[in-house]
């Protein structure tokens, strides 16, 4: 079997989970153990994007160009993050990853986060859910 990637929304988040589940090897935006690799987004790693992304032609708005309807809404990369989204899709996409475990926050913020990176990086693995309302130790395992 295969190792489990955690993605959390934040740093601190994944070194308190990955400490849980004895993840004690530190890598550039990850740390793992022999079955747990945990990673974690740094907030919103991808956005809609914007109407000019469609066509330039929507870049200054006027009521001729309006509504602007999408046949379907585009997502891309936010800059200032790249390096982290490279980090995660590398993760997402790995052969020695069996299934993902979503750990972001529990409101829709950050079921989003997660579901707009593992769309865009167009990862396929299964996932589940992890939903706690606590961050103590025995919570987590649990």
């Amino acid at each position: 079997m295969g190792r489990i990637l955690v993605v959390a929304e934040k740093p601190s988040v994944a070194r308190d989970i990955g400490r849980v589940v004895g993840c004690k090897n530190k890598n550039e935006g990850y740390i793992e153990s022999d079955k747990y690799i945990v990673s974690w987004a740094l907030g919103h790693l991808i956005t809609l994007c914007e109407p000019e992304d469609y066509d330039i032609s929507y870049k200054k708005w006027s009521m001729e160009t309006l509504p602007v309807m999408p046949e379907e809404m585009k997502l891309k990369a936010v800059k200032k993050t790249a390096k982290k989204l490279a980090v995660l899709k590398k993760l997402m996409n790995s052969k020695e990853i069996d299934f993902i475990i979503c750990a972001t926050d529990s409101g829709r913020e950050g079921e989003l986060i997660f579901r707009y990176i593992y769309s865009y990086v167009k990862c396929r693995k299964p996932f589940k859910r992890l939903w706690i309302s606590s961050m103590t130790d025995e919570a987590i395992k649990e």
